[in-house]
């Protein structure tokens, strides 16, 4: 059978398109290798001494709050306070090769008594040595910075929980078990459609900040309502 030379011509196109289609997968796979390699060497370490707000560890948890983040007005508010540029310590969640939306901040005990910030449970153990990679890295699907696991650890998670695995597993598990936007929302259109979508939070007061979403429990890890006024 002979190929005519318009059909020749679309097995070509075909045969380029397909290897270009590959050569840009292994691009991409490549240049995300090596945003999590940059990620993986990086120093992720934290300090008690640097942190501005300091150590509680006499505060008793009364409840708990989940905090996430929306990371593309993290990374947007990033970039404005840096000239355009991103910290190396946000570049995985923030770089060309990761796209995130709803993230875990973190999971804090909280003190129902506090009136400051630094009332509730921080660094309940200190200053606590670096965690290893091979644990943080299971969890960077849903906190993408080992230097954000690491504090969170140190600072709260310490707090309530003797092993870091455990208090990372506790907080994924609330977090898998919401259904949440993948587009961006006012704060009143996001209330709105998490309390529709997720029938524990209904007529349950969240809490909210700049790009963040609070939702609180209580110790038998019942949703419940967010102070009104948080400290």
């Amino acid at each position: 059978m002979q190929l005519n030379s318009s059909k020749i011509s679309q097995l070509a196109l075909f045969i380029v398109l397909f290897f270009a289609l590959i050569l840009s997968a292994l691009y991409f796979s490549y240049r995300q290798k090596a945003s999590i390699d940059a990620v993986l060497e990086s120093d992720y370490d934290v300090s008690m001494a640097r942190d501005s707000i300091g150590q509680n560890k006499n505060a008793k948890t009364g409840y708990y709050t989940l905090v996430l983040s929306w990371s593309p007005g993290y990374c947007q508010n990033l970039r404005a306070s840096n000239a355009g540029a991103i910290p190396k310590a946000a570049a995985y969640q923030c770089g060309e090769t990761q796209k995130f939306g709803w993230v875990i901040h973190g999971l804090w005990p909280q003190s129902a008594t506090a009136r400051r910030v630094s009332d509730h449970p921080r660094f309940c153990q200190g200053d606590l040595p670096p965690l290893e990679v091979a644990l943080l890295e299971k969890y960077l699907a849903h906190s993408p910075s080992l230097q954000l696991l690491q504090g969170e650890w140190e600072k709260h998670g310490a707090c309530a929980f003797s092993q870091p695995k455990d208090y990372f597993d506790k907080q994924q598990e609330l977090f898998q078990s919401l259904k949440l936007p993948d587009y961006d929302l006012k704060r009143s259109d996001l209330f709105a459609w998490l309390r529709r979508n997720n029938p524990q939070l209904s007529g349950k007061y969240l809490g909210a900040g700049r790009d963040e979403l609070q939702i609180c429990y209580d110790l038998a890890w019942q949703v419940i309502n967010c102070p009104k006024i948080r400290f």
